[in-house]
């Protein structure tokens, strides 16, 4: 102990400088850490935006969008998806809503902007479905998806100064469709696309069997003319256009729903007495895929960029813009 204080009076006579070094990066760890709430403050929480939506059994739901928005992702999206993906579906269901919320789009349902059916709005899940979903993953879960809604902080995408309209799919099976492909309407930032992220979506391909006979009666022709059916063309996102069966014309989205088929993107091959319809992808292929967007979040790009790259020519906003418009 009595050589102690002369060898760190040494020590510190011989390395001044490092110990101002030491102690100047100190003094700015310790302001940082003071200041550093002031510095980078939490992303502002969007302005209310009270909406009305008619509920699965009929009723009419008042709450606010954001509240509404972690039912909508709960219910549309896997919550074990990526970070990222969860967020840009975030800024998708917003669009959708607001683009059917007064002053910015038509309501679809009367009083209520949205309707919580998958087939026509978008699907929503309460606590009770989201704890039976869920089960003990209930806590983790919840938390997950409602910071990914925090995190989009009142985000929407528009184009041309007017909210988009803005649908999604499951699984596009490697490129996007043009919406004019699929429901004839022609969207400038609804186009086709290539992807190429969503080949890890358990039903990226898919077949369905059906005997002749039953597919003849499903699509009201008789079965012999199944073997000339044949594609007349194909649309951007390379799925069935047109074809032909039974001598009259189809598009591929009438023969997918006429058979229940996952897309519009299929093949076929008769065998034997059977017909073999093989899909790739699942759901119409419009606008953000979901699978894609989890693809894209595991090789590290951002929820706008995400959401950018499916809804192109469009740009990025905030609720709280448009209303200071």
């Amino acid at each position: 102990m009595r050589n102690f204080r002369p060898r760190l009076h040494g020590w510190l006579h011989g390395h001044s400088s490092q110990l101002i070094l030491l102690l100047g990066m100190l003094v700015i760890v310790l302001l940082v850490w003071i200041f550093e709430p002031r510095l980078n403050p939490p992303p502002a929480p969007p302005p209310e935006l009270p909406i009305t939506v008619l509920g699965a059994d009929g009723e009419l739901l008042r709450l606010d969008i954001e509240e509404f928005l972690i039912g909508v992702v709960a219910a549309e999206m896997p919550a074990s998806f990526k970070r990222e993906a969860l967020q840009a579906q975030a800024i998708a269901a917003r669009s959708y809503i607001v683009a059917h919320t007064p002053p910015y789009g038509a309501a679809k349902h009367g009083e209520a902007v949205v309707c919580c059916d998958s087939a026509c709005c978008q699907a929503y899940c309460d606590e009770a479905q989201q704890r039976a979903k869920w089960g003990e993953d209930y806590e983790d879960y919840r938390q997950k998806i409602a910071a990914a809604v925090r995190r989009s902080a009142g985000q929407i995408l528009v184009y041309q100064g007017q909210v988009a309209q803005t649908p999604y799919c499951a699984v596009c099976g490697g490129s996007t469709e043009a919406a004019g492909d699929c429901w004839s309407v022609d969207i400038a930032y609804l186009q086709a696309a290539a992807c190429g992220y969503c080949e890890h979506a358990p039903r990226y391909t898919s077949a369905l069997v059906f005997e002749l006979e039953q597919a003849a009666e499903l699509l009201d022709c008789r079965s012999e003319e199944l073997y000339t059916m044949s594609v007349d063309a194909y649309s951007a996102g390379g799925r069935v256009a047109e074809l032909t069966l039974g001598g009259r014309s189809w598009r591929g989205t009438e023969l997918r729903a006429a058979l229940g088929l996952n897309s519009a993107a299929f093949a076929w091959l008769i065998l034997g007495g059977d017909i073999v319809f093989v899909c790739v992808g699942h759901g119409h292929g419009v606008g953000l895929c979901q699978y894609g967007a989890d693809g894209m979040a595991a090789a590290g790009f951002s929820a706008d960029e995400i959401a950018l790259k499916y809804y192109n020519s469009c740009t990025l906003t905030t609720i709280e813009a448009m209303l200071a418009q």
